[in-house]
């Protein structure tokens, strides 16, 4: 019998071992300060830079409703979309390099597509119904209101060391 009890035994003095150094492991970090992130750090640059992108979409999208409707064709909107698509590409880029950021960069990547689509929505119709501009307005201010947010929210998971660094 008691053959049968010293696997069972070295089993639990293995998981006691093991149980001892993850509590050991997680003292250690505890008392380092170490922390694990899982999310990119706050960047206020790129909060900014939200913030101006929005700002160039919602120009573009008033400019277009304050346009007669018989003048609304794609091409005298075509700079524009150029424009603001660069932006938004370089808001994907700029999201995509940062470490622990795949909910904005995707973010980012939803612009771009909303962007994509409404250009060749007005490419294809040649044109934009006031009720259409209006409604992509709000869906654009709605996204990067929340872009800017979760932005702004990363400032929260940002650990302060005593001297008001971020570690």
């Amino acid at each position: 019998m008691s053959q049968m009890l010293r696997p069972l035994c070295s089993l639990l003095q293995k998981s006691a071992q093991m149980a001892t150094l993850g509590l050991l492991v997680t003292l250690l970090l505890n008392v380092t300060g170490c922390a694990v992130k899982f999310v990119s750090d706050y960047d206020p640059a790129v909060k900014e830079e939200i913030i101006r992108v929005a700002k160039e979409v919602d120009q573009f999208w008033g400019a277009l409703l304050d346009t007669d409707r018989a003048q609304r064709s794609y091409d005298n909107f075509a700079e524009q979309y150029n424009q603001i698509e660069s932006d938004i590409r370089a808001l994907v880029m700029r999201n995509e390099i940062r470490l622990n950021n795949a909910e904005s960069t995707r973010q980012a990547q939803i612009a771009l597509e909303l962007w994509s689509e409404d250009r060749a929505l007005h490419k294809q119709n040649n044109n934009f119904s006031d009720f259409e501009a209006k409604n992509h307005r709000r869906q654009f201010t709605r996204l990067f209101t929340t872009m800017a947010k979760a932005e702004e929210a990363k400032k929260m998971s940002s650990v302060t060391n005593s001297n008001g660094e971020n570690e």
